[in-house]
């Protein structure tokens, strides 16, 4: 194993070449060639480089002695790779297909996880049986062994992972739990066991996992193993396998609220981590097609990821030989001069506890179909969204997180939930806030099963979804018919400005302040949203998804309403008090100091009409105030190197920022 290069843990910005190859693809590393590699080296500086060597088709695309290579090779193109980046000093890495693999399982029938009408997963590899071990390990130590390869991306896993209902898998469970299923197969939620069959198989994916890591570092203790998207929020659970690095790749369609979201959910592990973006759109409109982003949105995305500590990876796709598609990453100079110069301002930086949402486990779990999947992704990537767009320094947690620092945030967030929390973490919740804490509550269901302990003082009215027929459908004068079914209710916080809410409950306290009015068309308004005094501490209630319907229609009064409540619920360290633009904060601590990470959330990102944009509008007349211990020495915007003055206004600090492009930090020297 090569000692030259960078390990994962200190490896900041890297390129990230896949393909899955299949044998339609032809002779491969026909146009494959070394000044080609080192020109990647040289010219965009990567601490890392992964290639593909087994897409999810599940052939090989370098010349592997295992058994699956692709039939026709012009020469040995990993040995190549390889060879290139040792002399060079990058690390390699490959990108290869875990339980996902249709050449092994449709070679291998009984090897392929069944649907319990009796048909086979799309490549779905069983999580008991003996792929891991006829194929998947003895890869892994190929790549380690012959071709000194510095370590794995495993794709396809825990988001491919599929409960299994063949017979001897039914048998198992019965087994291991000592639970009789009586013949009947668990696969509907209104079976008993369902949950309880989901979660043998969960724990049989985390087996893998250790398994196939754990024996490949007993022959290569120094390969560095992670599985795409483990213990992320796909998978939001306490690290469980002697996994080195944690990283996924971002939603390729809405990225920049994917990045923020991922990011926050991976930084709570404390462990080595990146993301991926992917440097182009597959969707284009409602058409399918490939459409490069400009690099400006690439910088973008990734002042999302490594603003709050993690390092930042872009994806160029192989060419269908193997070799790299130059035309794509020679426009990738600029992306990697912007993520090299923020290294020494952001990188392993921890956040500085603020705002925290719960991305619950037991929630996701019990909505999830599969093993692990982002259903649901909307309410806590949408709340994420909101909140980061209003400047709250923000970051994710689980509840194994939470046990652990409770008490250390300032507010916690509970987006709206699908199946609701466990009463331990309710409870918990609610001493938090006894004991001083803030909490806000997004939407009904949120709402209601908190109402629904006989201490907290406010109670949920349900209000039945508002649906138009067809005449109330022509009474705006345009004689135009819905396509909707649900109509929304209209909400205020002061009786002058009106945005629409859909599925709203009524928030019903004795003593409390309302923030926001609901009411229909009318405008007979009841409270929506309050704010109410429990033990030392605050709840805020918002008796609608405002997250979710923030990501799928954002208005600009779900953040004057979030602005209002998160201010009475508690002072942050640092707060936008205007921009002209959209601006996202995180506060992070590296090397003994505040570094405070401005980011341009402005743009059409979020904008599906929208698949490339050459230019992000600026942010413009930042005031910010911090609230600080004691006056610093000195605020100096990074890596401009531009110290910026200041002044003291009773117990804050004012600073005014005068432009943002990207991505900034505000390093506060005391």
């Amino acid at each position: 194993m090569e000692t030259n290069v960078k390990k994962r843990i200190d490896s900041f910005w890297g390129l990230h070449l896949d393909y899955h190859a299949t044998p339609k693809d032809g002779l491969q590393g026909e146009t494959l060639t070394e000044e080609n590699v080192r020109a990647i080296c040289q010219s965009l500086k990567p601490d890392f480089i992964q290639i593909d060597c087994k897409g999810h088709p599940g052939w090989a695309s370098y010349p592997s002695k295992v058994g699956n290579a692709m039939p026709e090779f012009a020469k040995d193109t990993l040995a190549l790779w390889r060879k290139v980046t040792r002399e060079e000093g990058v690390a390699l890495y490959m990108h290869y297909s875990g339980v996902y693999d249709r050449k092994y399982c449709s070679e291998h029938p009984e090897e392929n996880s069944m649907w319990a009408d009796g048909t086979y997963t799309e490549g779905a590899t069983c999580l008991g049986g003996k792929y891991v071990e006829d194929l998947m390990i003895p890869q892994l130590l190929e790549l380690a062994g012959d071709y000194g390869v510095d370590g794995v991306w495993v794709d396809g896993d825990c988001w491919m992972a599929h409960p299994d209902f063949r017979p001897d898998s039914l048998a198992a469970f019965e087994r291991e739990t000592g639970i009789d299923l009586a013949g009947q197969i668990p696969s509907d939620r209104s079976h008993p066991q369902f949950e309880a069959y989901r979660e043998f198989h969960r724990e049989l994916f985390r087996r893998y996992v250790r398994y196939y890591v754990d024996a490949v570092h007993a022959q290569y203790p120094e390969f560095q193993i992670a599985s795409n998207w483990a213990f992320s929020d796909h998978m939001p659970e306490p690290v469980t396998a002697n996994v080195d690095f944690l990283s996924g790749d971002l939603n390729p369609t809405n990225s920049f609220h994917s990045a923020r979201y991922a990011a926050r959910a991976l930084a709570q592990q404390e462990m080595p981590w990146d993301l991926m973006a992917w440097n182009f759109r597959q969707g284009i409109g409602i058409r399918s097609g490939y459409a490069p982003k400009h690099p400006i949105q690439i910088m973008q995305e990734a002042a999302a990821v490594i603003s709050t500590g993690g390092a930042f990876q872009d994806y160029v796709p192989q060419l269908r030989d193997g070799s790299p598609n130059m035309v794509e990453l020679n426009n990738l100079a600029e992306v990697s001069a912007f993520v090299r110069a923020r290294k020494d301002w952001c990188f392993r930086g921890t956040p500085i506890h603020q705002a925290a949402l719960l991305l619950s486990t037991y929630d996701r779990h019990r909505e999830s179909w599969t093993l692990y999947q982002r259903t649901g992704y909307e309410r806590a990537m949408g709340a994420t969204a909101l909140l980061c767009d209003i400047g709250q320094s923000l970051e994710i947690i689980c509840e194994h997180t939470l046990a652990a620092h409770r008490d250390e945030y300032k507010m916690i967030v509970i987006p709206e939930l699908y199946a609701g929390l466990a009463d331990e973490t309710v409870d918990r919740l609610l001493d938090y806030v006894k004991n001083g804490g803030s909490l806000l509550l997004i939407g009904k269901k949120t709402c209601s099963l908190f109402a629904s302990r006989p201490d907290v003082p406010f109670t949920v009215k349900d209000r039945a979804e508002f649906v138009a027929t067809a005449e109330q459908a022509t009474q705006d004068g345009h004689n135009n018919r819905t396509s909707r079914d649900y109509q929304p209710y209209v909400f205020t916080l002061d009786h002058a400005r009106y945005g629409a809410a859909f599925s709203p409950c009524e928030i019903v306290a004795a003593d409390g302040v309302t923030e926001a009015y609901v009411g229909e068309r009318n405008r007979q308004t009841a409270p929506v949203a309050v704010t109410v005094s429990y033990g030392a501490g605050q709840i805020c209630a918002i008796g609608f998804d405002v997250g979710a319907q923030y990501l799928s229609g954002a208005q600009y009064l779900h953040r004057t309403l979030l602005r209002q409540v998160t201010d009475r619920l508690y002072t942050p360290l640092a707060r936008v008090e205007s921009a002209c633009g959209r601006l996202e904060l995180m506060a992070l601590k590296k090397d003994g100091r505040l570094m405070l990470q401005l980011v341009n959330a402005g743009g059409t990102h979020a904008d599906s009409a929208s698949a490339t944009d050459d230019c992000i509008p600026p942010v413009l007349d930042i005031k910010l105030s911090l609230t600080l211990s004691k006056p610093p020495k000195k605020l100096i915007l990074q890596p401009e190197g531009r110290e910026l003055p200041f002044t003291c206004e009773e117990d804050k600090i004012i600073v005014t920022v005068d432009r943002l492009n990207i991505h900034s930090t505000l390093v506060v020297e005391e």
